[in-house]
């Protein structure tokens, strides 16, 4: 009836003008409207699903997304929202006049009118969502340059940051250094100049990096090109400064810091362009060493840091100790300690945190040990700074925090898990049977390093004056040996029979040429631990002899790092007595010696080149620590090896293996089921590429730290987190089969794919927790539910 009507209404609208026809056109094409403005509804909205799971990649990988795609994804929300809600309200709208007979022509024309409007603004909408790129790249602000913890003002050294920044604004300057003694603050006085550019404005950016005594070409290009978010694609480090050169050559004004220059340094070679040809790239050095920045770096002008001025340094001798030390019974003691630091702030910010609270009589005994002459053998150690620090080690409480300080120091120790391989393996922890326990102690250890200022506040660094002091130190009451790089003479030192009999530890770092003898002719019988990090440029030249370690059978720890181990040499079955055997970053073929090594607890084979895991590696039944992380290549993993390790309580497999019950070579891989037999297991990182292949109830209570991410679309943004677990669930796996609440203290939970079916699992689960909760972070992701994908912090 009413398009019977309604034909008759167009039918006489023909006869007049085409603007009343068009107008009626709205009402003939009604029905068509509504239904291409719900079918572009439609397309739009799925779009906008993939749009936004395009969004979302991106943000995992770190890149920032265009403002025009963000604004188009609001807009095109805005759209759909409006667009549904509009054709529902036609279906409840669009009523008859006259009783049922004539329909309300003029609601159907204004309804028809805006419907169109719609729709075109849609069409529009979903030719504006084609952009040739949704995202770009950010270079993140480098946390070092973010704040200065530790600087101090003082006027000795806002004249000298005063005229360093003069320098950098001087169109004829190129190059500048800073120069000074170890433990004199240049370190922190080039970050201050950094950030103090930085926020002056007088360059586009500021990148930072340490050189060291042994330069790593390759990780200060890396360390360079990730401050300006550059990626390699070469290999060759000739390639990499090429690349690098090209990049900071588009750079109109940028400031780039090398800390800690020893001996020249081709800037050439490393890929930073500077010289009169590149006005654009400035260069300041920090060196100990005037004659290094002027002669053999050519730089243009030089800043040479002294000692603090007397009232300075007592400042900074106050803040650090206490203001308690101005009392009138300690004035006079404390006045003439500070005295003795000798204006050097390593020295004064080492003994003033050391006595802090101490009695009177701690403070004169340590004004005697101050006084004594120095036992330093360092000729870049000045006897003042060597005696504050010995001063400082000396007042640390208990054997096991100054075998710890003593071991960061001279096996360069740069994280937890090292220390945790070392300390366990050379038995430093007393009282301690289980790996967590030791992790414990080991943060709290770390903790009174800190607060006594013997460690620096990121991660385990060590100032290189304190370090030289430790391996001082080490040397002189441990009989540990240390050398690097081209300073080892390996037939002098492996020839003095009198020395190697005492020696307690042997660490060789940076080794570019086999130096090792064929056969060792010595006994060493108090040696514990043989570390060698092999310069990892020379590393497949670097080999260990077959019969290297028959007369080391009491060694407890062996660490090689970047060394060519094809195959891994026999003799080291012979140490009956190794407790850690940590190779890392090493070319390996032939692991089954291993299996010989019936006392060892730790096996670390972090970033190695193998293909299978030898199923002697089952034997190893006290094994309480294995690290496969890294192990690209491994494909094989036999059944029952896992299981076997009734001990385990610490498991890194990571991305290394993906391979669970797939058949490789003729031998089927083990099952992820096999993890259910390690009962003591309190420490699991381990990546499940396929959803669909985990085992109900896998994960069990026992776990206190865990990296758990299921699936394909994970990344390790979130790595910050010790308690880490991530999931892409599908219509075949909910949340239900997973039984996330068996996971303790879930710190970071990501959850892709969250079906309807899931939400009120994923609520109840969240009542559970409620309380006792320590969630910091939750992602959810691809949720087909009418909620916006959103990313939260708890």
């Amino acid at each position: 009836m009413v398009e019977i009507i309604v034909s008759v209404v167009i039918e006489v609208a023909k006869c007049l003008a085409p603007s009343i026809e068009r107008q009626f056109s709205y009402v003939r094409d009604y029905t068509r409207n509504f239904k291409n403005l719900n079918n572009q509804v439609e397309k739009l909205e799925g779009e906008i699903v993939s749009m936004e799971n395009a969004v979302n990649d991106a943000e995992r990988k770190g890149e920032e997304i265009e403002q025009n795609v963000q604004n188009w994804l609001a807009s095109a929300n805005k759209a759909t929202v409006e667009g549904k809600k509009f054709v529902g309200v036609e279906a409840t709208t669009n009523k008859h006049s006259f009783k049922g007979c004539c329909p309300n022509l003029k609601m159907r024309r204004r309804l028809s009118k805006e419907a169109v409007r719609q729709l075109d603004a849609i069409v529009k909408l979903r030719e504006d969502g084609r952009f040739e790129r949704i995202s770009h790249s950010i270079i993140p602000e480098d946390t070092l340059l973010m704040s200065n913890k530790g600087y101090e003002d003082f006027e000795s050294r806002m004249s000298t940051l005063n005229d360093i920044l003069g320098a950098l604004r001087n169109p004829d300057i190129s190059m500048l250094g800073i120069c000074g003694m170890g433990g004199i603050g240049k370190t922190m006085l080039a970050k201050e100049v950094a950030r103090k550019a930085k926020n002056d404005k007088l360059f586009d950016l500021v990148v930072f990096s340490e050189v060291s005594q042994s330069p790593d070409i390759r990780k200060l290009q890396g360390e360079i090109a990730d401050k300006l978010g550059l990626t390699f694609r070469e290999e060759s480090e000739s390639g990499r400064a090429r690349r690098l050169f090209s990049r900071l050559k588009k750079e109109k004004r940028i400031l780039v810091i090398l800390d800690n220059i020893w001996e020249y340094l081709d800037l050439q070679v490393v890929g930073i362009p500077h010289g009169d040809g590149d006005k654009g790239c400035k260069v300041l050095l920090t060196a100990r060493s005037l004659e290094v920045l002027s002669r053999k770096m050519d730089s243009q002008q030089n800043f040479v840091v002294g000692a603090l001025e007397e009232e300075e340094a007592w400042s900074l001798f106050k803040m650090m100790a206490g203001d308690y030390v101005e009392g009138s019974e300690l004035k006079c003691v404390t006045r003439d300690v500070a005295k003795e630091c000798a204006g050097l702030p390593v020295s004064i910010v080492t003994v003033a945190r050391a006595l802090r609270g101490a009695s009177i009589f701690e403070w004169k005994d340590a004004l005697k040990q101050l006084r004594r002459p120095s036992s330093t053998n360092f000729k870049d150690i000045q006897p003042a700074a060597y005696k504050a620090i010995e001063l400082s080690y000396n007042k640390l409480e208990g054997e096991e925090v100054k075998n710890l300080f003593l071991l960061i120091g001279y096996a360069y120790v740069e994280s937890i898990d090292e220390l945790l391989r070392y300390g366990v393996g050379l038995g430093l922890y007393q009282g301690i049977s289980k790996m967590e326990e030791a992790r414990d102690r080991i943060s709290t250890l770390v903790y009174k390093l800190k607060a006594s200022c013997m460690l620096l506040d990121e991660g385990l660094s060590m100032h290189d004056v304190v370090r030289d002091v430790a391996i001082s130190i080490a040397s002189a009451e441990k009989n540990v040996f240390t050398a690097t790089g081209e300073l080892f003479d390996g037939c002098k030192e492996w020839s003095d029979e009198s020395a190697v009999k005492l020696y307690t530890s042997i660490v060789l770092r940076d080794i570019k040429t086999n130096v090792l003898p064929n056969g060792v002719q010595q006994e060493y019988p108090q040696l514990k631990l043989f570390s060698v990090r092999a310069d990892h440029q020379e590393s497949s030249s670097l080999t260990i002899p077959n019969n290297f370690f028959e007369r080391m059978i009491q060694v407890r720890v062996v660490n090689l790092t970047y060394m060519n181990l094809l195959p891994l040499p026999s003799s080291l079955g012979l140490l009956s007595n190794l407790r850690t055997l940590s190779l890392c970053n090493c070319n390996l073929l032939g692991l089954s010696v291993v299996g010989d090594l019936k006392k060892l607890e730790i096996l670390c084979l972090r970033g190695c080149g193998f293909s299978h895991l030898p199923v002697e590696v089952g034997q190893l039944t006290w094994l309480k620590l294995l690290d496969l992380r890294g192990c690209d290549e491994l494909e094989v993993m036999p059944p029952n090896i896992l299981s076997n390790l009734s001990h385990l309580e610490e498991l890194y497999i990571g991305t290394s293996f993906y391979k669970w019950e797939v058949e490789v070579g003729g031998v089927k891989n083990a099952s992820l089921l096999e993890l259910k037999h390690l009962h003591n297991l309190t420490s699991l990182d381990l990546h499940i590429k396929d959803v669909n292949s985990l085992p109900r109830g896998l994960f069990f209570e026992k776990l206190e730290r865990y990296r758990i991410p299921i699936g394909y679309f994970w990344n390790r943004k979130y790595d910050i987190y010790s308690r880490d677990f991530r999931i892409e669930l599908n219509t075949k796996v909910c949340l239900k089969d997973v039984l996330i609440v068996q996971l303790q203290g879930i710190e970071h939970l990501g959850l892709e794919g969250l079906q309807e079916q899931d939400v009120q699992n994923f609520v109840n689960e969240l009542v559970k927790l409620q309380g006792s909760s320590q969630l910091k972070h939750l992602y959810i992701c691809g949720s087909h539910l009418a909620l916006n994908p959103e990313e939260s912090e708890v």
